[in-house]
């Protein structure tokens, strides 16, 4: 529960004592001179918790800024609540959308400050928006979540302490979109910090930034904050300088510092019931590890007192390796523990042929021995296709079960529908050009190749000359954003929040939906050079979703995300293997105050809603 107090009615604030030390010291202002006005009250999972330890994770040494941005990086304007039931306000004190939903009004905590302990307030969210959101410098299109029917978001300050979000038609998933990890951006961009660097605001920015080496202001930019517009840019947290509103501030470099680690923030919002500073812990260290399953190694080792990401497909092993450790239970959001799609917008225009012809996604699907690949991989778990969970009130029988027995034969009946007959000497299909079918499917990670192979086997024995790859997670999201892949294997989103990322039910999304590139680049921007218009069965999924999007109203919501998922039947664009099973996580016996159960999910951001600033160690 989150609750708001102003500080008249608060007892005398209480802090850590490092920060006591450096208020005698003289070097930090007194704590309630630190705090806003009207802090943040976070009441503790079980207790309220004693300050001090170091909260210890792996870290994968590739692309794994997701493990920050879950642990320390989640502060949204609003925030999901622990049991993902609804938003709240979180750096906003208080949230008031308008009747019809065009326009949402954030009144922010008066006297917040940056990590550094600078203000905070409507001046940084309006720098973000003009000086970032709008700079063509930046980025060429506004981040389809701050749309609505193709019309950006415009932002406007009421007054010193009150900030208006209006769109051009109501959008009532505005503040679903909002919680999600990439609803940080408003708020992440310190304007005392990073003016400097832009020449609206210095003159001389340019020639500074050749004086040190750059070729201009905004590869200056970069190198200081990131490159702007998107939360999944690693670079982004390679620079210990820029201020946060984060519980934690990292004092070294992301993917060079080994361990990697993040100090308390004196400057931090909230506090506990009592009127105590949060966070309770110190500081959080991330050890760098090559792998998930080192990241299993280092739990093992005590190098992890409480993790789920990458620990969780060890934790039976590392719970009986580690009596230290207990564990928590992670409630699956994924639809499915490998979902395969061919890239229908491929550019070779033979391939995106055969790739849309329904006929070839099936026969790929009925070739597939799904009860074979989950003894071996995933025991005890369901065959399911590519479908919303059974838990969800989308489920979609026929989304989640067609075309998925196993049936070499049919598979091949299949390929003749799609008129693919014809083999070479070594019995694999020929495509109409007379060359050999064949492509490459992409995956990233150890586990998500191994159960690839498997499914390349069977795909391989009906003639389909198909080879799986494991890239580096840099080259694999490069490569599908580029429109360079012929099909991609992945987690499922969209099990339990299908309307929060739908992205595997209908091209909705240039970064993530990769069966259709080109199709996403359409919904994004139909002028966009990489758009590919897509078909009317296409277009009219993509205009329910505007609607869905614009209805603030949660039934019309579910019936519109309904008929979506009944066009997605009949595209059948991606397929899966099978339903994942709930995991588990791990936690030292002396950490306290995470929940017993939690959501698991990358729109959830798991588990920064549980509030990790609560979470302590005896």
């Amino acid at each position: 529960m989150l609750i708001d107090l102003p500080k008249s009615d608060a007892a005398d604030f209480g802090e850590a004592p490092m920060l006591e030390t450096q208020v005698k010291d003289g070097t930090l202002p007194p704590v309630d001179q630190r705090l806003p006005t009207t802090p943040m009250i976070v009441t503790p999972n079980d207790k309220a918790g004693v300050y001090g330890g170091t909260w210890k994770m792996a870290q994968r040494d590739q692309r794994d800024h997701a493990l920050l941005i879950r642990n320390i990086g989640y502060e949204p304007l609003l925030r999901w609540t622990p049991q993902w039931t609804t938003t709240v306000p979180n750096v906003a004190l208080s949230f008031q959308p308008s009747s019809d939903a065009t326009e949402f009004f954030f009144r922010l905590r008066p006297g917040m400050r940056w990590s550094d302990g600078a203000p905070f307030g409507v001046d940084d969210i309006i720098f973000w928006y003009e000086d970032i959101l709008n700079n063509p410098a930046f980025a060429e299109n506004v981040p389809e979540w701050l749309n609505s029917d193709g019309n950006p978001v415009t932002v406007d300050k009421i007054d010193e302490t009150t900030v208006a979000f209006r769109f051009s038609t109501p959008y009532g998933l505005f503040p679903t979109a909002l919680a999600r990890p990439e609803g940080v951006e408003p708020v992440s961009y310190p304007a005392h910090f990073l003016k400097p660097l832009l020449p609206k605001y210095n003159a001389n920015a340019d020639e500074e930034a050749r004086a040190q080496g750059f070729a201009g202001w905004k590869e200056r930019f970069i190198a200081v904050f990131g490159v702007p517009g998107t939360i999944d840019d690693p670079s982004r947290w390679q620079n210990p300088d820029v201020p946060t509103l984060n519980a934690w501030v990292l004092t070294g470099i992301y993917g060079e510092d080994d361990p990697l680690i993040a100090k308390r923030n004196p400057y931090y919002w909230k506090i506990d019931p009592t009127g105590r500073q949060l966070p309770y812990i110190d500081q959080v260290s991330f050890t760098l590890v090559s792998s998930k399953s080192a990241a299993g190694d280092a739990a093992i080792a005590g190098q992890v007192n409480m993790q789920e990401r990458h620990v969780s497909t060890r934790a039976d092993e590392v719970l009986a390796a580690n009596d230290n450790l207990q564990p928590f239970t992670l409630i699956e959001s994924d639809m499915n523990a490998l979902t395969l799609s061919l890239n229908l917008n491929d550019k070779d225009t033979v391939l995106r042929k055969i790739f849309q012809n329904k006929n070839f996604r099936i026969a790929l699907s009925h070739a597939i021995d799904r009860e074979a690949i989950i003894g071996r991989f995933t025991p005890g778990a369901l065959p399911h296709q590519a479908a919303p969970r059974p838990e969800s009130p989308l489920y979609h029988t026929v989304l989640a079960r067609q075309f998925i027995n196993h049936d070499p034969e049919l598979a091949t009946d299949y390929l003749a529908k799609a008129n693919l007959t014809h083999r070479d000497d070594e019995g694999f299909l020929l495509r109409p050009d007379g060359k050999r079918l064949s492509f490459m499917i992409d995956t990233e990670g150890s586990d998500r190749f191994d159960m690839l192979n498997a499914v390349v086997q069977y795909w391989r024995d009906i003639g389909i000359d198909v080879t799986a790859r494991n890239l580096a997670r840099d080259v694999f999201v490069a490569n599908r954003q580029n429109n360079n892949h012929h099909a991609s294997a992945w987690g499922g989103d969209g099990g339990l929040d299908a309307m929060v990322i739908p992205i595997n039910y209908l091209p909705v999304s240039a970064e993530s939906s990769w069966f259709a590139t080109g199709w996403s680049n359409w919904y994004a921007n139909p002028e966009s050079p990489s758009a590919i218009t897509p078909p009317e069965a296409v277009q009219k999924q993509l205009a329910l979703y505007d609607q869905l999007k614009a209805t603030a109203n949660a039934e019309k919501q579910a019936q519109l995300m309904r008929d979506i998922l009944d066009i997605s039947v009949d595209q059948f664009y991606v397929m899966g293997i099978a339903l994942p099973l709930n995991r588990k996580g791990v936690v030292a016996k002396n950490f306290h105050n995470v929940p017993k159960i939690m959501p698991a999910a990358w729109s959830y951001a798991t588990p920064a809603p549980t509030n990790p600033s609560q979470y302590y160690i005896d």
